[in-house]
């Protein structure tokens, strides 16, 4: 029962941490432009991205959060609440740092 009870609470921080990148991502992008005609296929675009970058940033932001529970937050934080606080505010600073690295790396650098 222990490891169904896990496993849940690792799928629902996976889906927080997607939800997050995409939430990153509609920051980083901002509000989408109303096209008209032809162009109206960039609202299409601008949703496509929003869920395909931003669902790879909670990826990979997952990976380390996963470590970071696993190490730190389960060991050294003795309540429950405070061990779910801290793994919300983990997802988030991850996700924001993972964007932040995406960013550079696309406009400040154009290495992607």
């Amino acid at each position: 029962m222990k490891v169904t009870i896990t496993i849940i609470k690792y799928i629902i921080c996976f889906l927080l941490s997607i939800l997050s990148g995409m939430v990153w991502m509609r920051i980083e992008l901002g509000k989408p432009i109303d096209a008209t005609s032809f162009f109206s296929i960039f609202n299409a675009l601008y949703g496509f991205i929003i869920i395909w970058i931003g669902g790879f940033i909670g990826l990979v932001s997952f990976i380390p959060f996963v470590l970071i529970d696993l190490y730190y937050i389960k060991r050294k934080i003795e309540t429950k609440l405070n061990q779910n606080i801290a793994r919300i505010l983990a997802i988030i600073i991850l996700s924001g740092i993972i964007t932040l690295i995406h960013y550079v790396l696309e406009f400040g650098l154009n290495w992607i």
